[in-house]
């Protein structure tokens, strides 16, 4: 239990998670409309955004050289974190929220997916930076579905019943977890 709990606090995970709760209900609540309006689901998909970027700091320690030499299962770690960030977004959002469970899911994935790559591609102090910027898009975007390419970039804020979508989160859920899972947090010395 003393790991755990040590590996929490390495990650900055208890101030991340109270940040990112309290930003992804005001969000979440403030963006609150009609159920299932676009409007709604475009505020979820902030909201989802904001916190995952907040939770995705803690996808790596301080130092990941230091990380990297301890002699301990890292796969496992990583998965459960993700997984964890994942749970921690729809439920909150899902609690605040007037949009189905299974877009909040849908957009969860993907987002945390985002966070995952962007830490594996960037290191943990950005990895905000995917999830931050596919949000904004699909905030400031309509949703149109031409052309193709500009519907891919707003699939987080598509209407409930869009399997493509659905399908370009899964994508990006399957792919950054995969990355992170095997090959981690990009190695970066403490300053960055």
């Amino acid at each position: 239990m003393i790991a755990v709990a040590l590996f929490l606090r390495s990650r900055e995970a208890p101030a991340g998670a109270l940040c990112a709760v309290a930003a992804m209900t005001a969000v979440a609540w403030l963006g609150a409309g009609p159920a299932g309006s676009r409007h709604a689901v475009t505020a979820a998909a902030l909201a989802l955004a904001l916190g995952i970027a907040v939770l995705g700091h803690g996808l790596g320690g301080p130092d990941s050289v230091l990380d990297a030499t301890a002699a301990i299962r890292w796969a496992p770690r990583r998965a459960l974190h993700l997984a964890t960030i994942f749970v921690v977004a729809v439920a909150v959002v899902t609690a605040v929220a007037t949009v189905p469970v299974a877009v909040v899911a849908r957009d969860a994935a993907g987002f945390t997916g985002l966070a995952a790559l962007a830490a594996t591609l960037f290191g943990r102090r950005l990895a905000w930076t995917l999830p931050v910027v596919t949000g904004c898009v699909s905030a400031g975007v309509p949703a149109v579905p031409e052309p193709f390419a500009l519907y891919l970039l707003t699939w987080a804020g598509q209407p409930p019943d869009s399997r493509t979508a659905l399908v370009t989160a899964a994508l990006l859920a399957v792919t950054g977890a995969a990355g992170y899972v095997t090959r981690g947090p990009r190695r970066t010395g403490p300053a960055s």
